[in-house]
């Protein structure tokens, strides 16, 4: 006799199954596929799950095992599929709209402990005072201690127009520190600076590409305009992508109407070629900055201004993410939650028909494979090297937020603070106290990475984030590159 099931399981796994089954018309291996045979599948599965959840030798939680065994049936197919659970599926939905209801401030853990990582500026909790380093030991009275950083964001979210009571202790303080915020609407912006670099020449920096993209980038141009910029400078390094119609909007203020941008494929979706409709709204010398970290919303636009002759890339080869993803919102599971999934639908092609994709090859990673994926800079600016050990550990372990921590405490950041002398070596004798080991090589290996970090980690803390990038851009590489290049191209 067949181990029964949930009757809440077999809705979710029939209904979680034959959504993803809608986009495949064969099976991953190539066999036929007839109802016999998928019949006998769904036989197998549940035969498995209900030895699993019935013999295994701890109680299992049959909602574990469904996410689980979807989870690896969509990753068995490739890295750009996924299960998205209710909070993955929020935080996504987050990401591509740019908006949601709380008070603005982005959580972490620090030594075991629920830390503010920064309010984000203009939000309420910013406008109440909290700062990055925050300590929160209650909300609304419920003590912190042991809340996972899902449960706390959880918590401290609600509808506009309420109001969450949070406990917080801050370092150089004895007393606790208690905020009553009123929660509100959050716009998380997309664009995450733009200044002038020098006169002439405009520089924007995109964190990702969401729905709201494509309007501030247009009003920061209008703005870089009006201060005289005739150049620019558009950064996407560690641009790791986001949503399809954004990138394509894009690059549209930058190329001719009817010129192409991405021709998308797939065996479900067909053909589809994406062109400029707009028209041009900025026709001045530009410059993309890419690196390792930008990939497939990035590697569109980039691909679509190098192909079409429009801007010179610089920086190190991209990605390699030539694949687009449908989402699929699977609604709401009574006692669950409201799950999606990402489903890889197509490949990607550039104006001149390259497939830039690397993660649906077999070679996907391995070393010594093909180079032939990604886009490649027309100036290659080599990454700088730094210990990989070593600066693994002083991000996971925090070292560079805690020494943050103590140095605004005990000393004023000037508005042209850069890490000297004088604080690498109170941040050396930081990690002699907190027993790191290392050595004088792999400091004077990662010097530059450290510099970067304590003032992304102190200044980020006393300052706008445009501020904050016009002290890092003199000392850029890849923009100290770019204006080379632009002021060469003027004469």
């Amino acid at each position: 006799m067949k181990n029964p099931i949930p009757s809440w399981a077999a809705g979710l796994l029939g209904t979680l199954v034959f959504a993803v089954s809608g986009f495949l018309s064969v099976s991953a291996a190539g066999a036929k596929d007839t109802p016999t045979s998928r019949a006998s599948s769904m036989e197998l599965f549940l035969d498995v799950y209900g030895l699993a959840r019935g013999t295994y030798v701890d109680t299992v939680d049959s909602r574990y095992l469904i996410e689980e065994a979807l989870q690896g049936m969509l990753q068995a197919l490739d890295p750009n599929s996924m299960l998205l659970t209710p909070s993955e599926y929020e935080n996504l939905r987050i990401q591509l709209e740019g908006s949601f209801e709380g008070v603005g401030i982005t959580l972490g853990q620090r030594d075991g402990r629920l830390t503010v990582i920064s309010p984000i500026e203009g939000t309420p909790a910013h406008r109440a005072g909290m700062k990055a380093g925050d300590t929160i030991v209650s909300i609304d009275g419920s003590n912190t201690e042991g809340m996972t950083t899902d449960e706390a964001v959880s918590r401290i979210r609600g509808p506009g127009g309420t109001v969450v009571n949070l406990t917080v202790i801050r370092t150089g303080m004895a007393d606790s520190l208690h905020f009553p915020i009123e929660r509100a609407t959050i716009d998380v912006p997309s664009l995450t600076a733009h200044f002038m670099l020098e006169p002439g020449v405009g520089y924007i920096r995109l964190g990702r590409f969401a729905e709201e993209s494509v309007r501030e980038v247009r009003n920061a141009i209008i703005d870089l305009q009006n201060q005289g910029a005739e150049k620019l400078v558009f950064d996407i390094r560690s641009n790791s992508g986001g949503l399809l119609n954004p990138a394509v909007d894009l690059a549209d203020l930058f190329l001719p109407a009817g010129a192409a941008v991405v021709t998308t494929r797939g065996q479900a979706v067909g053909e589809h070629v994406f062109r400029a409709r707009e028209g041009v709204a900025f026709s001045g010398e530009t410059v993309v900055l890419v690196d390792g970290g930008s990939a497939s919303s990035s590697e569109i636009f980039a691909g679509a201004l190098q192909d079409q002759g429009i801007a010179v890339i610089i920086g190190s080869r991209t990605f390699g993410k030539g694949s687009v993803q449908s989402l699929t919102d699977l609604g709401e599971y009574p006692g669950l939650g409201r799950y999606g999934v990402k489903l890889t639908t197509a490949r990607y092609y550039t104006p001149l028909g390259r497939s830039i994709d690397r993660t649906l090859r077999e070679d996907f990673m391995e070393r010594g494979a093909e180079e032939d994926w990604g886009i490649m800079p027309d100036i290659l600016i080599q990454p700088s090297d730094f210990n990989g050990r070593l600066v693994v550990e002083l991000e996971y372990e925090g070292h560079f937020f805690s020494f943050a921590g103590e140095y605004i405490q005990e000393n004023q950041v000037p508005y042209d603070f850069w890490p000297d002398q004088d604080v690498f070596d109170a941040f050396l004798s930081h990690l002699e106290r907190k027993g790191v080991e290392f050595t004088l090589d792999e400091i004077h290996e990662s010097r530059e990475y450290i510099e970067k970090a304590l003032l992304r980690e102190i200044a980020l803390r006393e300052w706008p984030m445009d501020h904050y990038y016009e002290i890092l851009a003199p000392r850029d590489p890849a923009i100290i590159a770019a204006l080379e290049y632009l002021r060469g191209s003027g004469q």
